[in-house]
C-alpha cells in the first residue's frame, strides 16, 4: 500500500516596488527559491509595482539586475513566474517579457490562491 502525500503549495505575490525600502521583491524571490529548494510547489506572482520586472531590459540597473538573475535561479528551480497587469504596459512599450514568465490575470491569481495551502503577499 503506498501513502498519499499531499505537495504543499505556496503562492507569493510580490506587490512592492522594486526599489521599495526594506527590498520586498528580493525578500519574496528569496523566499520562493528556499521553498522550492524544500520541495514546496511555488507560484509567483508580480503585480502592480513588482510587475514591469516581468519585462525584459537591455541595461538594467545593479539592482535590477540582481531581481532579474534571482528570478532567472526561481525559474530554474521550478517555480512558476506570472506578471499580472502588463497588457497596457507591454503593449505601449513593445517590450518582451522576460523568457519563462507568462501573463496572468486576477482571475488566475484568485484560483491559485484558492488552491494554495499558503498565500504570502509582499
Amino acid at each position: 500500500m503506498t501513502k498519499s502525500i499531499k505537495t504543499m503549495h505556496w503562492t507569493i505575490l510580490i506587490r512592492s516596488h522594486p526599489d521599495a525600502s526594506g527590498n520586498p521583491v528580493l525578500q519574496g524571490l528569496r523566499m520562493a527559491a528556499a521553498a522550492v529548494a524544500d520541495e514546496i510547489v511555488v507560484s509567483v506572482f508580480l503585480a502592480e509595482g513588482a510587475a514591469s520586472l516581468a519585462l525584459h531590459s537591455e541595461n538594467p540597473g545593479a539592482r535590477w539586475r540582481v531581481h532579474h538573475d534571482l528570478i532567472a535561479e526561481v525559474q530554474e528551480l521550478g517555480a512558476e513566474m506570472h506578471a499580472i497587469g502588463l497588457e497596457w504596459l507591454h503593449a505601449t512599450e513593445n517590450r518582451a517579457l522576460i523568457p519563462g514568465i507568462k501573463m496572468a490575470s486576477m482571475k488566475t491569481l484568485v484560483r491559485q490562491m484558492k488552491l494554495s495551502d499558503q498565500v504570502i503577499t509582499l
